[in-house]
C-alpha cells in the first residue's frame, strides 16, 4: 500500500475484542474486552506473563483462531476496514501483504516438504506481480538481510536441515519480504543469540523508518521493549491492565502488576541480594477471581478490589485498570467500599479509550 493510499487515522484499531474458547470444562475468556490502537510507523510492545492473552490477541487480528476458540465480540479495524467482517478469501489477501506475522514456533509454522526459499518466494508471488525468478531472488535477498550465511545454498534446504535460530530467521525473512504495513512479531528473537537478535531488531527498525511500517511486538523481554517500543500495553488474564508510552511505563508505572514485572528485572546500577518476585501464580482462566483479577497476588489489596476496578486515566495518555488513585493512594470511594457504591465509582472513573 502506498503512502497516498493510507487511511487517515490509526493503522490498526482494536475495539472491545473478545476471544473465548469453549471447552468441555467451561469457557476460557482468553481475550476479554481488549482495546488499543497502533499508528503508522509506531511500535507497540505487548507484554505480560504466559497465558495472559498476548498471542491470542495477535491471532485474532489475523483471524487465525481455531476451534474451540471463537471471536465473540469487538472490531479489528485495519485502515478503517473491519477485518472481522471480511470473507475468508479477502482475508487471505490481507495476510502476508498488509499484515505479516512472525510466529513463535518456526518448526511448526514452516512446511517441512518445501524448501525455505520456495516458501518465501511463494509469499512474494502471492502478493506482488513478479516472476518466479524475481520472487526467488527476493527470497535469497531477504535471507541475507536477516543474517543467514550462504543464503543461496540455504534457500534450497528444507526446514529440518536448519537450526532453530536459522528457522526463526527464515520466518522473519518471509514476514518482511512483502513490505507489510503492519508486522506482528510474536517473540521474534527468542531462539536467537544476542548478536543476531540485535541485527534482526535493526532490520525491523530500518523497515519501520523506510516504509512507515507499524510493529506489534509481543515479548517477555522488557529490554527489547525498552529499546524498540514507542508505547506499551501490559496484559494480565486476558485484559489490558496498563497502557502508556514506553518512558512512562518504565519510569512511573501505576498498576501493581507492571511494577512487579519491572522490579523482577536485574539492574546494572543497583545491587540487591534478591530480586523482587510477584507472589502466587496466574489464576486459572476457568476460575478467575471476582473483581480485580490481580488481587490475590497484589501487595496493595483492599476490600474494594472485590469489585471490578475502573480503567482510568492516571496521567496524560496513561491508563491503568486499578483502584489506586493516580498518586497511588486509596480510592476516594474508600478502601472498604463494596457493592453498588463501588460499582458506581468504577463506572464514573472508567474512561473510553481508543
Amino acid at each position: 500500500m502506498t503512502v497516498t493510499e493510507r487511511h487517515v487515522g490509526p493503522l490498526l484499531e482494536i475495539k472491545g475484542l473478545k476471544t473465548h474458547f469453549f471447552t468441555q470444562d467451561g469457557v476460557v475468556k482468553a481475550v476479554d474486552d481488549v482495546t488499543f490502537q497502533i499508528s503508522h510507523g509506531q511500535t507497540l510492545g505487548v507484554v505480560g506473563e504466559s497465558g495472559c492473552g498476548k498471542s491470542v490477541t495477535s491471532l485474532s487480528v489475523m483471524r487465525l483462531i481455531d476451534r474451540p476458540g471463537r471471536i465473540v465480540a469487538g472490531e479489528v479495524l485495519l485502515n478503517g476496514e473491519d477485518l472481522l467482517a471480511k470473507r475468508d478469501a479477502d482475508m487471505r489477501d490481507v495476510r502476508g501483504d498488509q499484515v505479516s506475522m512472525i510466529f513463535q514456533e518456526p518448526m511448526t509454522s514452516l512446511n517441512p516438504v518445501f524448501t525455505c526459499g520456495d516458501q518465501i518466494a511463494e509469499a512474494v508471488q502471492q502478493h506482488t506481480a513478479v516472476s518466479r525468478r524475481e520472487a526467488w531472488d527476493r527470497a535469497i535477498e531477504m535471507m541475507r538481510v536477516v543474517g543467514i550465511a550462504d543464503a543461496k545454498r540455504r534457500a534450497g534446504e528444507h526446514p529440518h536441515q536448519l537450526s532453530g535460530g536459522m528457522r526463526q530467521r527464515v520466518m522473519i525473512a518471509m514476514a518482511l519480504s512483502t513490505d507489510p504495513d503492519l508486522l506482528i512479531a510474536d517473540e521474534p528473537t527468542t531462539a536467537l543469540d544476542v548478536t543476531i537478535q540485535a541485527q534482526i531488531l535493526e532490520v525491523m527498525r530500518d523497515l519501520r523508518t523506510k516504509n512507515r511500517m507499524a510493529i506489534m511486538l509481543i515479548t517477555h523481554d522488557l529490554g527489547v521493549v525498552a529499546e524498540m517500543a514507542d508505547e506499551v500495553v501490559v496484559m494480565y488474564a486476558g485484559k489490558v491492565v496498563e497502557r502508556a508510552d514506553v518512558r512512562t511505563v518504565f519510569g512511573t508505572p501505576h498498576h501493581p502488576y507492571t511494577k512487579g514485572l519491572l522490579l523482577s528485572i536485574p539492574r546494572l546500577d543497583e545491587r540487591v541480594e534478591r530480586l523482587e518476585v510477584i507472589k502466587g501464580t496466574v489464576p486459572s482462566p476457568l476460575n478467575l477471581p471476582t473483581g480485580c483479577l490481580f488481587k490475590r497476588r497484589c501487595p496493595y489489596r483492599m476490600r474494594v478490589c472485590d469489585t471490578a476496578p475502573p480503567y482510568q486515566e492516571v496521567g496524560p495518555g496513561h491508563f491503568s485498570r486499578c483502584w489506586l488513585t493516580p498518586a497511588g493512594e486509596e480510592p476516594a470511594v474508600g478502601a472498604d467500599a463494596t457493592g453498588d457504591e463501588a460499582e458506581a465509582a468504577a463506572e464514573q472513573l472508567t474512561v473510553e479509550t481508543r
